[in-house]
């Protein structure tokens, strides 16, 4: 029973990496400026009626890139 919920949960992290990945892949999709406005009214009522600030998803994707490239060694100016 342990072996079957610790695989379940190793699958679950892989998908979840999966879809990290394939998001970052599509930024320009997920980012275009219809999108964007439509996460930024959704963010904004659940900000007004929750008091839960969520930050957008591409800046989240920019501090991740970010993150990778400084890890690797990678400055802007040579992407």
């Amino acid at each position: 029973m342990k072996i079957k919920m610790l695989l379940v949960g190793v699958l679950c992290l892989l998908a979840s990496c999966t879809t990290v990945e394939q998001v970052i892949e599509n930024k320009e999709v997920y980012c275009s400026g219809m999108y964007k406005g439509v996460r930024a009214v959704g963010r904004s009522a659940l900000s007004l009626t929750t008091g839960v600030i969520v930050p957008d998803v591409c800046d989240s994707i920019d501090a991740i890139v970010e993150e990778e490239n400084a890890e690797d060694g990678v400055t802007k100016s040579a992407e």
